[in-house]
């Protein structure tokens, strides 16, 4: 009977692993982690309490900074080009609130439940997929443009549906 092998080498496997184990070794978000875990665990016993809060909060501010890095290697503020920045505005401030009240009316969703939904459609684009979409290079230059109008523009525009919604 012949003896079958895994189609991965385990050289190949040994070779990913050391390349990863080398990579957390010189992240600084590892050693953060690492640290804020081991005082957890020595403050109060409990290393998951209040731990996803700590690790969620560090990740936040670790994604602002990311995206705030890759704002200042920019040219322009409007990294996109104001065209394709006016269509990622119209599309998270117009359709995208048109989108939600024709599902909400669908349903038969009603009164402040129906406003709260409008009004979370039309909260700015959140940093997290920017933080996806520079790691893989899928338009980052589009979502860090929306992120950044998005959050200047975001007050008025929510003001504005809150106030027709009262109506």
């Amino acid at each position: 009977m012949m003896e079958t092998n895994s189609s991965i080498p385990k050289r190949t496997i040994m070779q990913v692993l050391l390349t990863v184990g080398k990579k957390l070794l010189i992240n600084p978000n590892f050693h953060a982690t690492v640290a804020g875990l081991a005082w957890a665990f020595i403050s109060f016993g409990q290393v998951f309490e209040d731990s996803v809060s700590i690790i969620s909060s560090g990740g936040l501010g670790m994604a602002m900074f990311s995206l705030g890095l890759f704002m200042a290697s920019q040219a322009r503020i409007v990294a996109c080009g104001t065209r394709l920045a006016l269509m990622a505005m119209v599309l998270r401030f117009i359709i995208g609130p048109t989108i939600m009240v024709l599902s909400s009316v669908a349903i038969g969703l009603k009164g402040v439940p129906f406003q709260i939904a409008v009004i979370q459609a039309t909260l700015p684009q959140g940093i997290v997929p920017f933080v996806f979409a520079n790691e893989y290079n899928v338009h980052p230059e589009i979502l860090s443009t929306s992120i950044i109008i998005g959050l200047l523009v975001a007050l008025p525009v929510a003001l504005v549906y809150y106030f027709l919604l009262r109506l």
